[in-house]
């Protein structure tokens, strides 16, 4: 019998922001929600079983929506209690993610919001097509 091959290309058509802190995920959460006036809640942690290991790492993960306007937002933790969820990206603690369509205006003012934050010490926009581990970014 033959062998076949599944060939899956993923959509990587979102804003991606890189944001340095030492708080906790839920203190973030809790910052961007009054800055930014959204409700960010934590859903089921992104889990990701990598082939090294035996048990699956799983990345805190927080979302919020607004289907009025076709817009998603997610926040998920850079790190988990087993390694990395973007090895290359090693100063991020967590990860912004914007799906839907957004104007390059609108993502920096986002950006120059959350770095106001105090609990932020930088944010910074991310080209996903530059990530080697960009597929882990699947939601």
């Amino acid at each position: 019998m033959g062998k076949y091959t599944l060939e899956i290309e993923y959509d990587y058509d979102f804003v991606l922001i890189g944001i340095s802190s030492h708080e906790k995920d839920y203190r973030i959460c809790w910052a961007l929600n009054n800055k930014l006036g959204f409700n960010l809640v934590k859903i089921d942690p992104l889990e990701i079983k990598d082939k090294k290991q035996d048990e699956p790492s799983h990345f805190s993960l927080f979302s919020f929506e607004q289907p009025d306007a076709f817009m998603e937002y997610f926040i998920i933790a850079n790190r988990s209690e087993k390694g990395l969820l973007i090895p290359e990206q090693k100063q991020v603690d967590y990860f912004f993610i914007i799906r839907g369509e957004i104007e390059n205006e609108n993502v920096m003012e986002i950006v120059r919001q959350i770095k106001e934050s105090n609990l932020v010490q930088t944010a910074f926009r991310i080209d996903v097509n530059a990530l080697k581990s960009k597929q882990n970014l699947i939601l």
